[in-house]
C-alpha cells in the first residue's frame, strides 16, 4: 500500500497505535450498543473491517523495515 511507503518508521508505529485504539473503540461500540439503528451498526462494522485491513497492511509494511 503506497500510503505507508513514504512514512518514517516512527510515524508508522504511531499510526499503528492510533489504529489499535480506534479499532478497540469501534469494537466496543459495536458490542455494547444494542439499540443502534441497523444502518449505523452496519456502518461501524464496515469501518471496523476496513480499519483491520489497514492495520494488516501497515503491520506488513513495518515487518519489512
Amino acid at each position: 500500500m503506497k500510503t505507508f511507503s513514504i512514512m518514517s518508521a516512527p510515524d508508522k508505529r504511531l499510526t499503528m497505535q492510533a489504529y489499535e485504539l480506534l479499532h478497540l473503540h469501534l469494537r466496543n461500540q459495536i458490542e455494547s450498543s444494542t439499540d443502534l439503528p441497523a444502518g449505523t451498526k452496519e456502518r461501524l462494522l464496515v469501518q471496523h473491517r476496513r480499519l483491520q485491513l489497514l492495520m494488516e497492511a501497515l503491520q506488513a509494511d513495518l515487518l519489512t523495515e
